[in-house]
């Protein structure tokens, strides 16, 4: 259907392009938030440092499933493994080894071949895109450091998915608390190196509003108005000014201005709600993008405004000028689907099949290969 002929208050996707969406949005906006309105005409647009730690959390969360089958929130150390390895294609080194597994396994022994995985193998993932001092310094000392920081919420945001796991074990009428599950996941991986002090309650509004955009009906105002309005933690009043605003004085850069005003987790998430309220239909999502511009962090900004909006709406509402040169953009949709594979059918691993954890047949014959349980 031509965009111009959908009723901006009912579009409808299937949940595997919101996913993709929403992957593909955050990068989006994380490359070319920054730039405001002078966004390149031709050329790759560079992954930010989100969007890479982002590619790590879809990994390591992929794999916790191969894993364990269900999600088990508190047991983190498989998605610090693979933060460990966006560290090690920096070339930051530990300065301890206590719980430094990368690989688990020595690159020369028999075993690393089936446990490496293949993004790190991925030659884009190993250029070094922007920086993230925080959570550098958290995987460099093994103890997460006190920062607000905006970089622990941006990455964990494709965790939103999880929230849908639909068939298999993990199966909507065996577990009704899976969205609790994702948010818990979500709030755990960010605690790994952001200690803000608030339990990273911001990662978990940011995480559930997406929950939100990926499966509702409702209009895009509908969605974030009700999970800020319900959302059991007292949110900072730059969120609650963020819905107003959005809703009543739109598409101010002033306004932007103020409400995202640092590099903080609540700065980009008002920042990112107020543009996604300013741009709510689905074929202005160029306009959104550049516009979160005007923010003083406007890559962060537009990263979950980018995520918000693609949640909502499906990867066919992103700008294909610019999604077809994301430097990583083929390695963001293939983890994607195989998200959204995830939420679909559980694939899980071969050491699970005789267990009950996952279906009788491996839709995906790569699986073990490409997200190893370790």
């Amino acid at each position: 259907m031509p965009k111009s002929q959908a009723n901006k208050d009912n579009y409808d996707v299937s949940l595997t392009s919101r996913i993709r969406g929403l992957v593909l949005g955050l990068a989006l906006g994380d490359a070319v938030g920054s730039k405001a309105s002078d966004v390149p005409k031709t050329g790759a647009l560079e992954a930010g440092v989100a969007t890479q730690l982002a590619a790590w959390t879809v990994e390591g969360t992929l794999r916790h499933f191969t894993r364990y089958g269900p999600l088990v929130p508190g047991l983190t150390d498989i998605g610090l493994y693979a933060y460990q390895r966006w560290a090690v294609l920096r070339g930051i080194k530990p300065s301890t080894q206590d719980n430094w597994w990368p690989f688990l396994s020595p690159e020369d022994s028999p075993e690393h071949a089936a446990i490496r995985g293949w993004l790190v193998d991925e030659p884009l993932m190993s250029l070094s895109r922007g920086n993230s001092p925080a959570t550098e310094k958290a995987l460099r000392t093994g103890s997460a450091v006190s920062s607000a920081g905006c970089q622990a919420m941006l990455r964990v945001l494709p965790v939103a998915a999880t929230a849908h796991m639909l068939h298999g074990y993990w199966d909507v009428a065996r577990d009704p608390n899976r969205q609790a599950k994702a948010e818990e996941w979500a709030r755990g991986l960010a605690l790994l190196t952001h200690d803000d002090g608030e339990r990273q309650n911001t990662s978990v509004l940011a995480v559930r509003i997406l929950a939100e955009c990926l499966g509702t009906s409702d209009s895009l105002t509908t969605a974030i108005e009700q999970v800020v309005r319900d959302f059991e933690v007292p949110v900072k009043d730059s969120i609650a000014a963020s819905v107003q605003a959005g809703l009543t004085a739109p598409c101010v850069p002033q306004t932007l201005e103020k409400l995202a005003a640092d590099k903080t987790s609540w700065s980009a998430l008002a920042g990112g709600i107020y543009v996604a309220l300013s741009f709510p239909a689905e074929d202005t999502v160029a306009e959104a993008i550049e516009f979160a511009g005007w923010a003083p962090d406007g890559d962060s900004v537009a990263a979950v405004a980018g995520a918000i909006l693609g949640s909502r709406y499906g990867y066919e509402a992103l700008p294909a000028q610019w999604v077809g040169r994301l430097e990583l953009g083929w390695v963001l949709d293939r983890l994607a689907v195989d998200l959204s594979a995830e939420v679909h059918e559980r694939q899980g691993g071969k050491a699970w099949k005789d267990d009950g954890y996952a279906p009788t047949r491996t839709l995906d014959p790569w699986w073990d290969t490409k997200y190893p349980g370790a």
